[in-house]
């Protein structure tokens, strides 16, 4: 438990909301982008971007007894016991409900070789502090961190509905979703899943072409996804961020005359990241606002106006429709 009972919110598979938690505990050079395909050509246009750190993968959580039998294909793997972790893996258990979207992201950037200044103060203080912790006392570590906590509860939803002490109790019914990562090491690509005891080896992958993990890392997504009836699963790359590789670009072909298009092609590029970003944080403003009392306004309008009765009666016909063909589907 976090220092203080505080709990910690879920937050949306979103790159804007993640590159932001990340901006707020000081990592400023790293961001994410959503992956629509694993194509070998999307992999490629992905590593043109920069640096590519890990992949963060989500999915429908299954209890055991849910779980649905795993394909006689897929291969087996179990997760290293923690006498035999490497050293430089930093890995932490997960102890606190609903922290395995921030513990993901910490999974993929205290492993991607950063340098203090890449990380920012309170994450390389972070890592220095917490190295050589076992797994658990690094996931405690994490949920009793003022500064991570409250980044990732920056994005809590403003309910004025929900008072101090009072809490949701789950009905039973609800679906539940977890995030893992995926992050190459020394030629080894590691599945990072806080709930397992250790670090899963999903493949080897040459050193000396650092691309190639991703072809190894997309194997291992894939079987999971393939072992589940579920469609639902989201993908994001842990990447650096694209606006340095531009400005890098930008600097080179800055008094070349003979380069006149390329240049505008990469200014274009980089105003588009720019306007990306504050789409980002236009959507980030939104998800904090809170909407309650324009949505009891509009209430009490509606109820001026007369229409409130029929138009509640419409809306429970239709959620009673949509329960009713989820559960045809089951």
């Amino acid at each position: 438990m976090a220092e203080g009972g505080e709990e910690w919110c879920t937050i949306e598979s979103d790159p804007g909301v993640f590159s932001e938690v990340l901006e707020e505990v000081g990592c400023k050079h790293v961001e994410l982008e959503e992956l629509w395909s694993l194509d070998e050509e999307t992999l490629m246009t992905l590593h043109s971007t920069g640096a590519v750190y890990g992949l963060i993968f989500l999915f429908k959580w299954e209890s055991k007894k849910n779980k649905p039998p795993a394909s006689p294909s897929a291969k087996p793997r179990e997760p290293l016991s923690e006498d035999v972790i490497p050293p430089n893996l930093f890995f932490a258990h997960q102890t606190m409900t609903n922290a395995c979207a921030t513990q993901a992201i910490l999974s993929v950037v205290m492993n991607a070789g950063l340098t203090p200044e890449q990380l920012g103060p309170t994450l390389a203080e972070f890592h220095s502090f917490t190295m050589t912790f076992p797994p658990s006392l690094k996931g405690d570590a994490i949920a009793s961190s003022d500064e991570i906590r409250k980044a990732h509860n920056s994005f809590k939803k403003q309910d004025a509905f929900l008072q101090e002490g009072r809490f949701h109790i789950p009905t039973g019914d609800e679906e539940a979703f977890h995030f893992v990562s995926y992050i190459p090491l020394d030629g080894t690509v590691y599945e990072l899943d806080g709930l397992q005891k250790g670090p899963i080896p999903v493949g080897t992958f040459s050193a000396g072409e650092p691309t190639s993990w991703l072809a190894v890392a997309r194997e291992a997504i894939q079987e999971r996804m393939n072992a589940s009836p579920e469609i639902k699963f989201n993908l994001m790359a842990v990447i650096q961020d694209q606006r340095l590789e531009l400005k890098r670009k930008l600097g080179e072909l800055e008094n070349d005359n003979d380069k006149a298009a390329e240049h505008s092609e990469v200014v274009a590029s980089l105003a588009a990241q720019d306007a990306k970003r504050e789409q980002w944080k236009r959507e980030n403003q939104q998800r904090r606002h809170n909407y309650v009392p324009l949505c009891m306004e509009i209430i009490k309008g509606l109820a001026k106006l007369g229409t409130l009765p029929e138009l509640a009666t419409e809306a429970k016909e239709r959620y009673a429709e949509k329960i009713a063909k989820k559960k045809m589907k089951t």
